[in-house]
C-alpha cells in the first residue's frame, strides 16, 4: 500500500512539473528491464532525500529500533546469515534453533539468497523463522560513502535505495513475502539512511546495548544483549570477524538464558520501541 501511495504521489508531482514518463523507457530493450514501479519509487526517494546531510554515523543513530515494547522476559534473536556464511556457521546455528524450537529473525543478503535459494524457501516456510533484509551487497547504510573498518558503505541515495529495495524484492520473489525489517551491513547507518529505510516501508533494526562492532571487532564475540539482556532486547548475531567457535559460544549463551527463564521470540511478535 505504501508503494502505491508513493507512486500516485510521484505521478501527480510529474504532472505538475510537466515531466513525462518517457524517462522510464528502455530504448536498449534489455532482457530484464527494471519494473516501472521500482523506477518510480527510486525517483521519489532520490527527489525527496538527495541533498540531505547526515550528522550521525553508527549502530544506534536516530530512528534505529533496538528493543521490543514489552516488560516480558523475552529476547528477539536475529541472525545475520551473510556474516556467518564463510565458515558455515549460518547452517550450524540455524539447525540448532530449528532443533530446539527457538524462534528467530533471519537477515538475508543478496549473496546468501543467491547461494541458498532452496534453503531460503524452506526457512521461510518454517513458522519458527521470519526472513528479513540485510541488503543486496551487505553494505553499511550511508548516503555519503562513509566507511566501517575501511569498507565503504553505500555512496549516495540512489545506491542506498538499490541496496535495500533490490534485495527486498529478491526475498519477496523467493519467499512470497516482502520483508518488514532491515539490518545494515556492520549494523551501521546514518540518520538520513534510516529515514529512507522507513520511507520504503521497512524498519531499521539494531542490537540492544551493542558496542561498536565496526570499530572494535576483536572485542566482539557475542552481542551484549545475550550477555546481560534487558526485557525485550533485540540481539542480532553477526557483524564481526568470526572465530570458528562463534556458533558454539552463541548456542551456549542461548542455553544459559533459557535456564534463567528467558524466552526467545521473533521481532514481529511484539511492537517495536
Amino acid at each position: 500500500m505504501k508503494r502505491i501511495v508513493l507512486t500516485l504521489i510521484f505521478l501527480a508531482w510529474s504532472a505538475v512539473q510537466g515531466i513525462g514518463l518517457c524517462v522510464f523507457a528502455n530504448p536498449r530493450h534489455e532482457p530484464e528491464p527494471e519494473p516501472e514501479d521500482y523506477q518510480l519509487l527510486r525517483e521519489i526517494i532520490s527527489t525527496e532525500f538527495s541533498g540531505q546531510i547526515p550528522h550521525e554515523w553508527g549502530e544506534s543513530v536516530s530512528g534505529v529500533k533496538t528493543r521490543l515494547k514489552t516488560k516480558d522476559k523475552v529476547v528477539a534473536l536475529g541472525v545475520d546469515t551473510c556474516d556467518l556464511m564463510d565458515k558455515g556457521q549460518d547452517a550450524k546455528l540455524i539447525k540448532f534453533l530449528a532443533a530446539e524450537n527457538i524462534p528467530a529473525t533471519l537477515f538475508v543478503c543478496g549473496e546468501w539468497a543467491d547461494k541458498n535459494d532452496a534453503f531460503l524457501k524452506k526457512l521461510a516456510a518454517n513458522p519458527l523463522f521470519e526472513i528479513a533484509n540485510q541488503g543486496a551487497s551487505h553494505k553499511a547504510c550511508s548516503v555519503s560513502g562513509k566507511t566501517v573498518n575501511g569498507v565503504s558503505g553505500t555512496s549516495n541515495v540512489k545506491e542506498l535505495f538499490e541496496e535495500i529495495e533490490q534485495n527486498a524484492r529478491k526475498i519477496e520473489t523467493a519467499t512470497g513475502t516482502l520483508p518488514q525489517y532491515y539490518h545494515a551491513g556492520f549494523g551501521y547507518y546514518d540518520e538520513v539512511a534510516v529515514r529512507i529505510v522507513r520511507a520504503l516501508g521497512y524498519e531499521a533494526l539494531g542490537s540492544s546495548g551493542c558496542e561498536s562492532r565496526g570499530q572494535n571487532p576483536k572485542k566482539k564475540r557475542v552481542p551484549d544483549a545475550l550477555a546481560n539482556p534487558v526485557a525485550g532486547a533485540i540481539a542480532i548475531l553477526g557483524g564481526v570477524p568470526l572465530q570458528s567457535s562463534f556458533a558454539d559460544r552463541t548456542i551456549k549463551a542461548v542455553r544459559k538464558l533459557q535456564s534463567e527463564g528467558y524466552k526467545f521470540v521473533k521481532v514481529s511478535d511484539y511492537p517495536l520501541e
